[in-house]
């Protein structure tokens, strides 16, 4: 977890230091002031000319000399809104990051608490409410006009039963479990992300139901699918950096450990690394969904329930021993079906110090 205001604290010291070195005195307040920026401005021209007194007081505080001219120099010309953030434990990357979101006042009211990771969740919850629908390769937008109307299940139905023979292939998800899944867990309008789309079963049932949806696959299979590889690239740089978006439900159907032709302990680090990869792109307070064909053995449901459990538990610092959720989705001849495992996560307010 992120320290609150660790890079806040140092500024400040670094700023006394400075106004010291120049026989002045400052203290570092949210809103800048004039004698900030121009001390920093004579503190950066004394670098320049070699200055021992200035190099000794970055040494001193551990500060490299790009750092300082090119990041923490700039803290001066933040907004107060920006400092505040950094005050209590905005991670620094993010916040230089922001100013234009700052510009086009999107960051009223905006909290961050966290790792980077969870912060970039937050931001994006945020935000995207405010921002245009996301487009562009892998997006869909809501169908327009549907009449088709979801049932909300509770926690009480936790079988869900579907027609049999509908599903071609094992790992195929049929399209009443994807239906119960949404209905269930984006009560309203909001974003549903697949980021193993296959046939893309889940995004188009999403935006039949009036959701945005989000499909990528390692290998697509429709046209809409973007191409997309979990272990070469965090989802939540495409959602939080690219678009400013969080899904309500991120669901993750992976291949069994046969069709990748990985035994244990392989799978097991393969299905947390992806995991990893995909917790930024979810909201605070979303859900993500891990699908396990109910034909598969014990052992093997075993290892992706406590890769869900472990990479949740690290993500989120918690120790996190069952899913938020499970239930079960079964055809009625009892031939196939899925345990769902479903996660919550924290909650902006949740989200421990």
């Amino acid at each position: 977890m992120a320290r609150g205001g660790t890079t806040w604290k140092v500024y400040g010291q670094l700023l006394q230091q400075i106004a010291s070195l120049h026989n002045q005195t400052l203290t570092v307040q949210s809103a800048p002031v004039t004698q900030e920026e121009d001390l920093l401005k004579a503190f950066s021209a004394d670098l320049k000319s070699g200055n021992d007194a200035s190099l000794a007081i970055l040494k001193a505080a551990n500060i490299g000399e790009q750092q300082f001219r090119y990041h923490l120099r700039y803290i001066a010309r933040w907004s107060a809104q920006r400092r505040q953030l950094l005050a209590d434990g905005g991670n620094f990357q993010l916040l230089e990051g922001l100013s234009k979101l700052e510009k086009d006042g999107l960051l009223d009211g905006l909290q961050l608490r966290g790792s980077r990771a969870q912060q970039v969740r937050q931001l994006s919850d945020h935000t995207r409410q405010l921002l245009p629908v996301p487009s562009g390769s892998g997006w869909l937008a809501p169908m327009q006009g549907t009449t088709r109307k979801a049932q909300v299940y509770d926690d009480r139905q936790v079988v869900w039963l579907y027609p049999a023979g509908e599903v071609d292939f094992l790992e195929g998800l049929h399209p009443y479990v994807a239906r119960s899944l949404i209905a269930r867990y984006v009560p309203t309008q909001g974003i549903v992300a697949d980021p193993m789309a296959g046939d893309g079963v889940v995004p188009q049932m999403a935006i039949q139901l009036g959701h945005t949806a989000w499909a990528s696959d390692i290998a697509p299979a429709r046209p809409y699918v973007r191409q997309l590889d979990l272990l070469d690239g965090k989802l939540s740089v495409i959602f939080g950096e690219e678009h400013r978006a969080a899904a309500d439900l991120l669901v993750m159907h992976p291949p069994l450990p046969e069709t990748l032709e990985i035994s244990d302990p392989g799978y097991t680090d393969w299905l947390e690394s992806i995991l990893d990869n995909c917790w930024g792109a979810v909201k605070a307070g979303g859900h993500l969904a891990l699908i396990v064909p109910v034909t598969v053995s014990v052992p093997v449901f075993a290892r992706a329930e406590r890769a869900l459990t472990d990479s949740a538990s690290e993500m989120f610092g918690q120790d996190i021993e069952v899913p938020t959720h499970t239930h079960l989705a079964v055809s009625r001849d009892g031939k196939e079906g899925w345990h769902i495992l479903v996660y919550r996560t924290p909650a902006i307010e949740e989200v421990a110090e």
